[in-house]
Formats: C-alpha cells, sequence, structure tokens
C-alpha cells in the first residue's frame, strides 16, 4: 500500500492549467476548521486527484475528484457512523464575480483572488456540501427503535379502518360503569 503525499497549501491554477498540471494527494480531515464542528470525529482524510488545463474555447479549469470517510453522529441514538462521501468537481477558474456569467454552463465556477487557490478550501467547501442536512444511521442499524418504523403495519391498517373505535369504546365504557 502506498503512502499518498499531502496536497500543496497553495497553488497558482492560472500557470497549473497553462501546463496542465495534475495533482494527487491527501488532505487530513483535522485541518478543515469550517467542516470539523459538523462532524462526530475529526479522524482520517480526503483523497484528492486534480488536473488543471485550458479547453477548446481558452476556458481555465480544474477538474478532478474526492473521496472521504467522514465521522458523523446519528441524531437518533448520538452514536458515531461512518459515512463515505466522493463526488466529482468541474471548475471555470475566473478572476472576478462578472466573470462567472461568461463561463459554459457546464462549468462551476471559483474565484481566484491573487493567483492563488487553496485546493482545501475547495475540497472543504464540497465536503460541507454533501453532508446531510440530518445525519442518521439506516433504520436498521441505528439503536433507537421508532414504534412505526418497526412495528406491525398490521397495527396500522387496523386502526385505519375504523377511526372511531376509540369513540364507541368509550362509550361502552361509559355504559358499563353506570
Amino acid at each position: 500500500m502506498s503512502k499518498e503525499n499531502p496536497l500543496p497549501q497553495k497553488v497558482d491554477p492560472f500557470r497549473f492549467a497553462e501546463n496542465e498540471i495534475s495533482l494527487k494527494g491527501i488532505i487530513p480531515i483535522k485541518d478543515m476548521t469550517r467542516l470539523c464542528p459538523s462532524l462526530g470525529s475529526d479522524e482520517g482524510q480526503a483523497k484528492v486527484n486534480v488536473a488543471f488545463g485550458v479547453d477548446e474555447q481558452g476556458t481555465r479549469f480544474m477538474r478532478g475528484d474526492y473521496s472521504a470517510h467522514l465521522v458523523l453522529q446519528c441524531q437518533r441514538c448520538m452514536e458515531t457512523f461512518e459515512n463515505e462521501v466522493s463526488g466529482d468537481l468541474l471548475l471555470g477558474l475566473v478572476t472576478t464575480e462578472e466573470a462567472i456569467d461568461e463561463l459554459p454552463k457546464n462549468y462551476d465556477a471559483v474565484v481566484v483572488k491573487d493567483n492563488s487557490l487553496i485546493i482545501q478550501d475547495v475540497i472543504e467547501d464540497e465536503l460541507i456540501l454533501s453532508l446531510p442536512i440530518v445525519p442518521m444511521h439506516n433504520i436498521e442499524n441505528c439503536k433507537i427503535i421508532l414504534p412505526l418504523a418497526v412495528g406491525s403495519t398490521e397495527k396500522v391498517e387496523t386502526a385505519s379502518e375504523n377511526p372511531f373505535k376509540v369513540i364507541e369504546l368509550l362509550r361502552v365504557k361509559r355504559n358499563l360503569d353506570k
């Protein structure tokens, strides 16, 4: 098993695009300070492959993929669980907000300031966007048993057959008490 190297902290994406440079490496999860508060643990790393280039229309881009195993906290049972996240990215590199409108539609935009791009920030944004709104185990793996999730559907169907059954039972009980 080969050990992957960390990615450089900052790159000049325009120079990298002109030279068609590719990078492959890791980013420790613990270094992602905006992501970590949403996790159950800061263990692990994100694996990243990115390639810079220029397309036929002259658009400078960063294309790549990432994957990570994030430790989340189930909001039902409060236990931690591992959630695998992966995705692809295709980013058009621009220097101003106005230039975003000129990008072809298949690119997401990233605004580059001072000819420097922090790849970790881009990957961290992608991981934050991939987080579930409410992290939870699959119902089969969770320690909390929800009454309607695991219970028999026959009970639910029986109750829905006669919604006035409760009133009938109360009336019978009242007659017995007299």
